[in-house]
């Protein structure tokens, strides 16, 4: 055996850059799945309870504290959005991540909407799952009191969209926690990446954007980043569309990105439809 492959990593996380010593709640009814989080959140310095049974999983949560949850989306008894609407029904503030074996658009939309904070679809790498395990904790942290509360109904000053309102040059749409989009005069779209993603990433070393003509498909990564903690980290996007242009300048200065940053102009393919699923800023 490799002793090398077996010293455990720093509980900092990648690069030294995530928080150690949080407790994991993993609901899933794959007993390797289990194996695999343990071994490889452990490694991180973290504590991973793992339940094979949604209901056990939402005892748990009601009884104990726990700083993320990991639930698959698809299990008997209760599915991982049920688990969603149960958190958000007792108001707990703990961020919960999603995990399937059958993405889709809908599920992956529908289960941000509701409050996941992101959603991977099986199998995934180490690196994979890190980069949103780590962007989650650190985003916790840095909010007074810990994550909100996930929710469906908006905050004031919020609002889903509405599709048969006509749509006015500026008005900012967001997939939660994810990307931004900003209606253009033109038809198009600008977008970005929300602030909470940002704030949670950390320095930017490089970005990847699609190349122009790519059609992107909402509720999928359009754009991904890798940090100076070594993580990579991809963001959902807001509509599905055709990519007009992207930003040079960012490409070259990824450390300058904002949540003000527009990364790429969008031709919306399905606008009327997607927009429902978005928040209206």
């Amino acid at each position: 055996m490799n002793a090398e492959k077996e010293r455990p990593e720093s509980p900092e996380g990648v690069g030294g850059a995530g928080r150690k010593g949080c407790r994991i709640l993993v609901i899933d009814d794959e007993e390797v799945i289990h194996v695999s989080l343990r071994r490889i959140l452990g490694r991180q310095g973290h504590e991973v309870d793992a339940v094979l049974r949604a209901t056990e999983g939402l005892e748990k949560l009601q009884s104990e504290t726990y700083d993320l949850v990991i639930t698959d989306l698809m299990m008997p008894e209760v599915n991982g959005i049920e688990i969603l609407e149960r958190v958000r029904d007792l108001k707990l503030s703990v961020p919960v991540m999603m995990i399937t074996g059958f993405p889709s658009i809908r599920t992956a939309v529908q289960a941000l909407r509701l409050g996941a904070v992101d959603y991977l679809a099986k199998p995934f790498t180490r690196q994979e799952l890190l980069g949103p395990v780590n962007r989650t904790l650190r985003g916790s942290a840095s909010e007074a009191g810990g994550t909100p509360p996930v929710r469906e109904t908006p905050q004031e000053g919020e609002g889903f969209a509405e599709p048969e309102r006509s749509i006015e040059p500026g008005e900012r749409f967001h997939l939660r926690k994810h990307s931004w989009a900003v209606y253009q005069q033109d038809g198009t779209v600008h977008v970005g990446i929300e602030a909470s993603f940002l704030e949670g990433v950390g320095a930017v070393t490089a970005v990847e954007l699609p190349e122009e003509a790519d059609v992107l498909e909402q509720g999928f990564p359009g754009i991904r980043l890798r940090t100076a903690g070594d993580e990579e980290h991809s963001v959902f996007m807001p509509l599905s569309g055709q990519v007009m242009a992207v930003n040079a300048e960012a490409l070259g200065d990824p450390a300058s990105i904002d949540a003000e940053t527009s990364l790429m102009q969008l031709l919306p393919m399905n606008l009327d439809v997607e927009l429902a699923m978005l928040l209206r800023g």
